[in-house]
């Protein structure tokens, strides 16, 4: 409940703020509301408030599907340091199933406080929230999103401010919801956000860059020393995101010129962020599947970070398989086959790609067996371990043929008659031919 707002049921207009007693100490204490089950309702017409910190992800809005008359659960609680407000994101979607405008209404000009409510345009609709302004038309389930900054002006510690926003259904003033965000005054206090890149891989000899940033999300300048560990045999360093060499600077892209070392971010403002790269290069010769764990860290004065990421060497592994059947007499296929002479043996030869890359310039050569002759018309490249059907396209399976008593195929998408093609990883390909036993 708003303690010392009052709730017009004529007209839904939230006016006021509340400054309550100085809370034990100087920490802050960041409370949630969660929904106690309040009722909602569908309808044709129906607003949904939403409200997160702005340096929250998107999951942790509150309020989705909860339509209030007075913002009892769907209330945040941010702290506000001396020069840095608090920051939330309240959003408004369209929670009926009719195109709808919105009436927003609430908190305007706070004693106390400076209070800026932006729509996405970046205009500050602060001002006009105390009268109310209506939003364009929204398509249902379409959202509009307002970033809310509470800075208290004469700095007291502990010192409690409110502010609430309600929507109104244009097409049915009836249909409202309202959140609440209540900001907190909090002494000194450093901190410290460092980025999480994902994990990478690459082929042995490589190197994987990692882009980091490191933002200091205190009230106060602090500057932060950056270090790296590793596996022995996998060399790993830190260097700037400074657009040497023509690049650009801070895109997370490593650029050619980007060779600078980096052990410190430097002085960073409230606020401000410094990028570097990890690079992990991946020992030559390394097994496929081999992997290294490598730990980032950031300290500086009162805060610090860490990351680990995982870098994995991918190469292709190849196989080879053989096996044969006799036609004449009937069998399947086998490691090895009893034969008479006149009798029709078919090879089956297996390429596998068991690696975690695509294998390259696939190929295979095989010596026709001593006392056989091949059957003109029967070698052929297949995907499937059958022997039956038809063949595999040569643009995507490659082909084969017999050249000077040896089979010769040119595996793998875009082969041709000099080179083989491409494997991709977990792939078999199949090369069958036919024998005559002299």
């Amino acid at each position: 409940m708003f303690s010392d707002m009052k709730l017009n049921k004529t007209n839904a207009i939230l006016r006021g703020w509340s400054r309550r007693a100085p809370l034990l100490g100087a920490a802050c204490c960041l409370l949630l509301s969660l929904p106690l089950g309040t009722a909602s309702a569908h309808a044709g017409y129906q607003p949904d408030l939403l409200v997160k910190l702005a340096s929250e992800g998107d999951a942790a809005y509150l309020g989705a599907g909860l339509f209030e008359t007075t913002a009892l659960a769907q209330s945040k609680t941010g702290a506000a340091f001396p020069g840095t407000p608090a920051s939330y994101r309240v959003l408004l979607r369209n929670a009926g199933d009719q195109p709808d405008s919105f009436q927003l209404r609430g908190s305007g000009a706070l004693t106390g406080v400076a209070l800026r409510v932006l729509d996405p345009s970046g205009v500050d609709r602060a001002a006009a929230l105390t009268s109310g302004f209506a939003t364009a038309t929204l398509a249902p389930g379409e959202s509009l999103s307002f970033l809310v900054q509470v800075t208290p002006l004469a700095f007291l510690l502990g010192a409690s401010f409110r502010v609430g926003m309600e929507a109104a259904s244009v097409s049915d003033p009836g249909k409202t919801d309202q959140v609440k965000t209540e900001t907190v005054a909090c002494g000194s206090s450093a901190a410290l956000i460092l980025s999480t890149p994902p994990d990478g891989s690459g082929p042995p000899g490589s190197v994987v860059n990692y882009p980091y940033t490191a933002t200091n999300v205190g009230n106060t300048g602090n500057s932060f020393t950056l270090a790296v560990a590793g596996p022995t045999g996998w060399s790993s360093a830190l260097y700037a995101d400074d657009g040497a060499g023509g690049g650009i600077a801070g895109d997370g892209v490593r650029q050619p010129g980007e060779n600078s070392a980096s052990a410190s971010t430097g002085p960073l403002a409230p606020g401000a962020s410094y990028r570097f790269f990890l690079a992990v290069q991946i020992p030559a010769g390394s097994a496929d599947g081999a992997r290294a764990d490598v730990l980032v860290s950031a300290t500086g004065q009162g805060a610090s970070g860490s990351d680990q990421v995982a870098t994995s060497a991918t190469s292709a592994a190849i196989s080879l398989g053989e096996s044969v059947r006799n036609l004449t007499q009937g069998g399947a296929f086998a490691s090895g086959a009893n034969a008479l002479p006149g009798d029709i043996l078919e090879y089956r030869m297996s390429v596998t790609n068991s690696g975690s890359a695509p294998a390259s310039a696939v190929g295979l050569t095989s010596a026709v067996p001593a006392s056989s002759s091949t059957v003109p018309g029967s070698l052929w490249v297949s995907s499937s371990p059958a022997g039956e059907g038809s063949p595999c396209a040569a643009p995507a399976c490659g082909s084969v043929r017999e050249t000077a008593g040896s089979i010769v195929a040119h595996l793998g998408r875009g082969a041709s008659d000099a080179a083989g093609g491409s494997l991709a990883p977990g792939s078999t390909l199949y090369v069958f031919f036919r024998v005559q036993v002299e």
